[in-house]
């Protein structure tokens, strides 16, 4: 790499960061990697120039050991040789399976204390055009919408009161730019073995099925996944004044621990339209996010149609409920007790071994590993998205019942199909994950979590009722 192209790198950046309009001190966050280093080294490089005050901080993630204390070792090392502040934290997984998402909580999480105790109000990240491509890919394969598809915005809030900025400078520029500019000033990074772990989703994306895209179908897939991230961009931006507009109109009153809406008019606007507005106003109320997927935020659109429903648990101690006029959302304080439909619209979790007591339904779920126990279903433990919990029905269900492929078909007529009689319907109760039902307790298996010859681990499931 040429001197000149170096330059101009870090001129990219010196003119990105003096016209962010943020403020001076920021926390670079550091793993050793190529592109957080390579984020390091601009960033001291542009810092005299553009008035930075830089700090460096690196997390631990508790997953490799003595290759994770040598990065950590290596970063405060390039940290000390470049006069920098350096902190380091320590996070162990709680959970099996949901690895990725958690360390990025966690990440995130404490970074943003960092920057409150350093006095920071900038967090740097070394996410590059790479990452950028890959990220949308992956939301494509998952199912996303136009907000999915504009990828990691170049920043985004992290916290309020004070607040904390995530700001990713390199997001324009490769992953193969930010090795030669290592490269040119002779400074070496560490290889994040984990990358190359293809039994991650995204190193999959990465190492098999971006490469594969890129010499089978498209040598320039990644400018155009980058490209199409710009539109998706743009026409959420296009849209930001309509919404606002619209959230004034439909908003009748609010606080911290509610909003009340205008039913009618809402369920008249369309539905993509309605689920921004109402995402808009679950974050303007700093409500939590992490649970609500997309289906969970389809649910709650399709719930402003209806005329009236009963109170039914949204999100995380989010309920709805309606008549004709109004659409009201309350967010229940933590540990309340909920009673009446409510307590029937809750969550119970059903732990593996264990048993939850329902008490809307007079009865208890059993779950157990024991191969010769009493059980009225065996399901494949490793097809359930856990934690496992049980609630009841509320408007919309769908079920993929044992027997039919996998298709899936509206609760309801699931219930008329096996007589169920219609005073038992609003009260039976279902066992799920976090894809939909499992079980319709005393009814049917979904078919997604049957039994098969590739079986490894079941769990055994029974009802005791104890009117």
């Amino acid at each position: 790499m040429s001197e000149r192209w170096v330059g101009n790198l870090e001129r990219r950046v010196r003119r990105w960061c003096g016209q962010a309009g943020l403020g001076s001190a920021w926390v670079v966050a550091v793993s050793g990697g190529g592109d957080s280093v390579g984020l390091l080294r601009v960033l001291h490089e542009v810092a005299r120039r553009v008035d930075l005050r830089l700090s460096v901080a690196h997390l631990d993630h508790g997953a490799r050991g003595p290759a994770a204390r040598a990065d950590a070792a290596f970063v405060a090392e390039l940290s000390a040789s470049l006069g920098l502040q350096f902190d380091l934290g320590q996070w162990q997984p709680a959970r099996s399976g949901h690895f990725e998402s958690d360390a990025r909580s966690a990440r995130y999480a404490w970074l943003t204390e960092i920057a409150r105790a350093r006095g920071a109000s900038v967090v740097a990240v070394g996410h590059t055009r790479d990452d950028q491509a890959e990220t949308i890919l992956h939301r494509i394969i998952r199912g996303t919408g136009i907000r999915g598809l504009a990828g990691m915005p170049r920043k985004r809030v992290l916290a309020r009161d004070p607040t904390v900025t995530l700001v990713r400078p390199l997001l324009g520029v490769s992953r193969e730019a930010i090795r030669d500019y290592l490269a040119s000033r002779a400074q070496p990074f560490r290889e994040d073995q984990s990358n190359a772990d293809l039994t991650r989703t995204r190193a999959r994306i990465r190492h098999d099925l971006l490469p594969k895209l890129n010499a089978e179908y498209n040598p320039r897939v990644t400018s155009a996944l980058v490209r199409l991230g710009g539109l998706a961009t743009a026409l959420e931006r296009s849209i930001d004044s309509d919404l606002d507009e619209l959230q004034q109109a439909v908003v009748i009153s609010c606080a911290a621990d509610y909003v009340v809406l205008k039913h009618g008019f809402l369920g008249s606007v369309p539905r993509y339209l309605r689920t921004e507005v109402l995402r808009r106003v679950w974050r303007g109320h700093g409500w939590p996010e992490a649970g609500m997927t997309a289906r969970r935020w389809r649910r709650l659109a399709v719930l402003a149609e209806q005329d009236e429903f009963p109170t039914v648990m949204i999100g995380t101690h989010v309920v709805a409920s309606t008549d004709r006029n109004f659409l009201v959302l309350r967010r229940l304080p933590a540990g309340a007790q909920a009673s009446g439909s409510l307590a029937m619209s809750a969550a119970i979790e059903l732990p593996v071994p264990g048993a939850a007591s329902i008490p809307w339904a007079s009865g208890r779920v059993i779950a157990t590993l024991d191969p010769d126990g009493p059980r009225e279903e065996s399901i494949d433990l490793d097809a359930v998205a856990g934690p496992m919990f049980v609630r009841a029905p509320v408007p919309g269900d769908r079920f993929d019942p044992l027997g039919m492929g996998g298709k899936s078909r509206p609760l309801a007529d699931f219930f008329r199909s096996c007589h169920v009689p219609r005073e038992r319907r609003s009260r039976a109760p279902l066992l799920c994950d976090q894809r939909g039902i499992i079980w319709v307790v005393g009814q049917r298996i979904a078919d997604r979590v049957k039994i098969t010859p590739q079986t490894e681990r079941t769990v055994d499931l029974r009802w005791i009722h104890e009117a």
